[in-house]
């Protein structure tokens, strides 16, 4: 009977010690449930622009008239902006745009309309002629100008019988070449030296931020630039740029990176840009990554995508997307290393943690992706594993 008693007590205890181990087990931590997710490695920083323009100087003092507006993409030779001399008379720019106007809404279905047009144009082509004769000093200059005089009366015939209206449409047309005149005397057209996009903004950082001098930046050099962009308006300098016509098929990104951002851009990647205030995800390529000075890095991104206001900007806030990671993830304290070996410890059904053997694909800091070294029994997804690893190493 003692001996009984004795076999049943030592029972008791095997299964109270078992019992209190495996609560110790159980209770040494949280535990966490194995998901399929991803993870983002990404990084904050400043954006440089970097833009191929062509910047064209003003011939002489005095004011412009832009026939294109900043951000609109232009053809080679587009007429962009006049500039006008500083004594000009901006009143005869009015005038011709109100008589333009007035002629624009003149009705030309009354008599004799077309057989002036037909003459005018008779008489501008016979003083071409007559002015090439005059520069070969031809014998037929005498006969052009005679040609010229007679066509010239005809038409005053032809004005003297006609509507009233056709003399005040004759009148506007007059008045039109003398201010036209004026103000080709007065004023430079200038044209588009190749296709962009059109910029009347200056922010001072035009000889830094440059593709001549992308691969010698240095970081204190681009932090202390003092970017105050402006837009010329009406009066310019001779001799200085007051616009530009800026490449819309290519510009970069400079970023000035620490060393752990600097080892995540590897040259020949893909990177996403996300800027402040623009909800379009841009797509760039990482071309280079070289010391800017003792301690910072300097990186230069490609960009494939276009974003609008960067005919404009300089500076900006951006998010760089380096690559997103899919997988088992798992809190990044899961993970521990045993015998050599990193891993995480398996809590099944109560029972003693099972240490499986993981290798790290990514990790943002608190989270990782892994993928289990054995396949067959390895980590799963679903699996329950601890949240803090270290507490089961000395088990």
């Amino acid at each position: 009977m003692k001996r009984l008693a004795k076999i049943i007590v030592i029972l008791l205890v095997i299964v109270y010690i078992s019992k209190v181990g495996i609560t110790t087990f159980a209770g040494k931590n949280k535990t966490t449930v194995v998901i399929y997710g991803s993870i983002l490695i990404a990084f904050n920083a400043q954006g440089y622009v970097i833009k191929n323009e062509m910047m064209i100087n003003a011939p002489f003092d005095g004011k412009i008239k832009k026939l294109v507006p900043s951000g609109e993409k232009v053809s080679k030779g587009t007429p962009i902006v006049q500039v006008y001399s500083a004594d000009f008379d901006e009143e005869k720019l009015h005038q011709l745009d109100e008589i333009n106007r007035e002629l624009k809404n003149q009705d030309t279905n009354i008599p004799f309309y077309s057989d002036v047009q037909k003459l005018d144009n008779m008489i501008k082509t016979e003083e071409q002629n007559y002015q090439n004769a005059i520069q070969q000093n031809s014998p037929d200059a005498d006969k052009i100008q005679k040609r010229i005089e007679d066509l010239k009366a005809k038409k005053e015939e032809i004005l003297s019988k006609g509507p009233i209206i056709l003399q005040r449409i004759e009148n506007l047309k007059e008045q039109k070449e003398y201010l036209e005149k004026y103000v080709e005397k007065n004023a430079i057209t200038i044209n588009s030296p190749e296709s962009g996009i059109v910029s009347y903004y200056f922010d001072g950082s035009e000889s830094i931020l440059n593709e001549r001098n992308m691969f010698n930046l240095n970081p204190t050099q681009l932090e202390n630039l003092n970017f105050q962009s402006k837009e010329i308006s009406t009066e310019v300098k001779g001799d200085y740029p007051f616009v530009k016509i800026v490449d819309n098929l290519e510009w970069y990104l400079a970023l000035v990176l620490n060393e752990k951002q600097q080892d995540l851009l590897k040259e020949g990647s893909n990177v996403k840009i996300l800027i402040d205030n623009y909800s379009g995800e841009l797509r760039g390529k990482v071309i280079k990554t070289y010391k800017g000075d003792d301690k910072l890095y300097i990186g230069i991104i490609e960009m494939i995508d276009e974003y609008p206001n960067f005919y404009k900007t300089s500076k900006i806030n951006i998010e760089v997307k380096v690559k997103e990671f899919n997988g088992l993830k798992i809190p990044l304290s899961s993970i521990v290393q045993k015998e050599g070996k990193e891993g995480v410890f398996v809590i099944k059904n109560g029972k003693v943690p099972t240490f499986k053997e993981v290798v790290i694909k990514a990790t943002d800091g608190k989270y990782a992706i892994v993928e289990s070294v054995d396949k067959t029994s390895g980590l799963k997804i679903y699996d329950k594993i601890a949240v803090n690893g270290e507490d089961y190493l000395s088990k």
